[in-house]
């Protein structure tokens, strides 16, 4: 049997359809019309690996392989770093387990031609047997690491691509801790904020927002994190003066010698990891451990210097911002978590460590506690200030645009040509049957430079140059235009459902592991739509979208914000009801 794998950053070609395979399988990810038009051409199946994804119950599978290294490697502060770290490869990790099941289904010794050497291709051959034939060569491989690198250039401003090589280059921060200087030590007890992203930033604003009274410190691990309006409650630093040479030398081999002893336990506990450890799943953990001590020791350096009376950490899975909550935990301090967008579905992967868990809506606590599994009494209820306000519905028919809140597909190997170019003719046809116009808002991870390149490819060059492109933050004036919109699973859906904004969601574009998009419907965020071409029925759909609105117009706001006071003033376990 002769089975393609064909890498994510690989375009289907006449190669695929000559190779006289048996089986295909895309190790990215299209949409399934994409696979249907594949396979007639090859004259054999053609299969995406996120087929034998299990949403929720991958979750757990996950997470019970994660469990499995828990407390083995431990520092004198008490932190778990297999804890912090295996976050790392859980996205690996996952991709193994889907492996696994894929040999299953083929079930039979075969000859496997990778596109490209990856450690997928090699852990099926490692589970099947066989031939592994590499069908790049060492020029084509050089030529392709070029373009790349050319692309990544072209598609990212000097800001984007500086943060990039910071983090490649720099990323014990070395170089940026000569650069930097502290600054003045709070004159009062602040609140801790840690971020190393700006949207992790601006949802922690938006907390800080509600107690106007209370003094809070954003401390930014990377100059990404940094916003430039702030609260008159909020002082901003970065953390980068308080990073040193590293000095724990014996503490990392005791930590190293740990973590061999645990990889050998881990292999012998789970096929996906005696594969993984095979194709170099572990390779990046001792470079981790390493560079996680230095960025503790920073955070001590910090704790020393300014006198944090509690912390609220906007991204639980973050390396860089979970260890200062960690830390806060030893310290005695109030330690809270919340997530910077809608759902976390890391937090059903890893332990909970902080205090309290601050949920933004009722959806996400369910989120929390029935699918990441967190104690009841650990989650509490508590509206940011940008949830605060209350939207009039306005008159649909004065809003004239109709936008598309992208996201970074790339990210979870989404084929973006593939996507989009099953999208944009629909997107296009229905703004034309509205009269609206179309409008694409950027995630922050994308560029407008490159959705343009994007819209050219697909679109004819005059339908291209009507769809406006926005990045940044969401103006208000945005929302205001804003007749009704469409995402994948996005957490602005949330928001739009609280700004009374229509939003449809494109159930296909939905990440096989997290369940996002199915606790969106569990509680009626959005309308969900199962494939593009169901998007031409959404003029239909709208009545009853608007309808739904009408009626929340008199439901309660609760914010909750003498809670969030009283949390943070104590680490004490406080007689506060889940959900309240």
């Amino acid at each position: 049997m002769k089975v393609l794998t064909l890498h994510p950053q690989d375009r289907w070609t006449s190669a695929a359809c000559s190779g006289g395979y048996d089986l295909v399988v895309d190790l990215g990810r299209a949409p399934f019309a994409t696979y249907e038009g594949w396979s007639c051409q090859a004259g054999c199946p053609v299969i995406g690996l996120s087929d034998f994804a299990d949403t929720n119950g991958d979750l757990y599978h996950t997470r019970s392989h994660v469990q499995m290294g828990a407390t083995f490697v431990t520092d004198r502060m008490g932190i778990d770093w297999w804890s912090v770290l295996s976050l790392e490869i859980v996205p690996q990790l996952q991709q193994l387990i889907l492996i696994q099941r894929l040999a299953r289904h083929i079930n039979e010794k075969c000859d496997i031609y990778s596109s490209r050497a990856d450690y997928r291709s090699a852990a099926l051959h490692e589970a099947l047997g066989g031939r592994l034939i590499n069908l790049e060569t060492a020029f084509r491989g050089a030529v392709r690491r070029l373009r790349y690198y050319f692309g990544v250039a072209s598609k990212f401003n000097s800001r984007q691509i500086f943060q990039i090589a910071q983090d490649k280059f720099d990323k014990e921060h070395a170089i940026r801790r000569r650069l930097a200087k502290r600054g003045s030590n709070s004159v009062r007890s602040p609140i801790l904020l840690p971020s190393a992203y700006i949207n992790v930033s601006r949802t922690a604003l938006s907390y800080a927002e509600l107690l106007p009274d209370e003094q809070f410190l954003l401390v930014c691990a990377r100059d990404s994190a940094k916003v430039q309006d702030l609260p008159a409650n909020v002082r901003m630093i970065s953390l980068n003066p308080y990073f040193s040479s590293p000095n724990a030398g014996d503490e990392i081999s005791s930590l190293l010698e740990k973590w061999a002893t645990l990889k050998k336990h881990l292999i012998s506990r789970a096929p996906e990891f005696q594969s993984g450890a095979a194709v170099g799943l572990f390779d990046r953990i001792p470079s981790l451990i390493r560079w996680g001590i230095t960025l503790r020791d920073a955070w001590i350096r910090l704790f020393e210097c300014e006198n944090i009376r509690s912390c609220f950490c906007a991204d639980h899975s973050n390396p860089y911002t979970r260890i200062p909550l960690l830390l806060a935990k030893r310290a005695g301090v109030p330690a809270l978590a919340c997530h910077h967008g809608a759902l976390d579905a890391m937090m059903a992967t890893t332990t909970h460590d902080a205090d309290f868990y601050v949920a933004k809506s009722e959806m996400e606590r369910d989120y929390m506690t029935r699918v990441c599994s967190i104690s009841q009494e650990k989650v509490v209820a508590v509206r940011a200030s940008d949830m605060r306000r209350s939207f009039r519905l306005a008159d649909s028919q004065d809003r004239p645009w109709l936008v598309f809140f992208s996201e970074p597909y790339e990210v979870s190997s989404w084929r973006t040509d593939e996507v989009y170019g099953e999208l944009l003719p629909q997107l296009f046809s229905l703004s034309e049957t509205c009269g609206l116009k179309l409008v694409f808002k950027l995630h922050p991870f994308e560029t407008v430079k490159s959705h343009r390149k994007l819209l050219r490819r697909h679109l004819p060059a005059e339908r291209a140059r009507q769809i406006a492109i926005i990045s940044g933050p969401i103006s208000e004036q945005t929302w205001q235009n804003t007749r009704f919109a469409l995402t994948g699973q996005s957490s602005i859906a949330l928001e739009c459902v609280e700004r009374n904004v229509p939003i449809f969601l494109c159930g296909w574009l939905r990440d096989p592991f997290c369940g996002y998009v199915e606790q969106y419907q569990r509680f009626g965020v959005g309308h969900l739509l199962g494939s593009a071409a169901e998007i031409s029925d959404i003029p239909r759909l709208l009545a009853s979208q608007l309808a739904r609105f009408e009626a929340r117009q008199n439901s309660p706001d609760q914010i909750g914000a003498e809670i969030l006071k009283e949390l943070l003033a104590t680490s004490h376990p406080l007689p506060i009801a889940a959900g309240s």
